[in-house]
């Protein structure tokens, strides 16, 4: 395994989930529903809850991705880990890194059927250079330019390891 280079220190992000948990709950009329995109955004989902008061609940998808064609990923199936009716709901859908936005445009006009009152996507990691789909994160714990490696750390595996770091890495 390659050198992992830390991008963003324990600190950087408790600071950052906490202005983010700011944001929205600044913005949000009423309550707040939590939709986690599994496995990656588990440990930021944990953590924006905390840093949310008032109204939440919170919930997790998995989306199944067409893996043969990895240059434009495509959704084939969102599996409802836990099941909530979101119809009226403030919903914010929670990811880890947002990179070409095929996956997330596809699942935001999924949940518009469902009719939210509002319907948000919240990054912890944004790459805007790499989308090739018309899609701007509501709210970005941290914004990256282009760059190689993966992320790892703070519940970001890279071959199943790694996720239980304190940091956000670079491999």
């Amino acid at each position: 395994m390659s050198e992992i280079v830390e991008v963003f220190s324990s600190d950087e992000i408790a600071r950052r989930v906490a202005a983010v948990g700011q944001s929205i709950r600044a913005d949000a009329k009423g309550g707040v529903f939590l939709l986690g995109i599994l496995k990656g955004a588990a440990v930021f989902l944990s953590d924006l809850l905390r840093a949310l008061d008032g109204d939440v609940s919170y919930g997790f998808i998995d989306v199944v991705r067409d893996i043969t064609d990895t240059e434009t990923a495509t959704a084939v199936e969102i599996d409802y880990v836990s099941y909530t009716d979101i119809a009226g709901k403030n919903v914010y859908v929670i990811k880890d890194v947002v990179s070409t936005g095929v996956i997330e445009n596809y699942l935001l006009t999924q949940l518009r059927i469902h009719s939210p009152a509002s319907l948000r996507l919240v990054a912890l990691i944004d790459r805007p250079s790499l989308r090739t789909v018309d899609l701007k994160a509501d709210y970005v714990a941290f914004e990256v330019a282009d760059g190689d490696g993966a992320f790892v750390g703070y519940g970001l595996e890279i071959d199943g390891r790694h996720g239980n770091l304190p940091i956000i890495g670079r491999v």
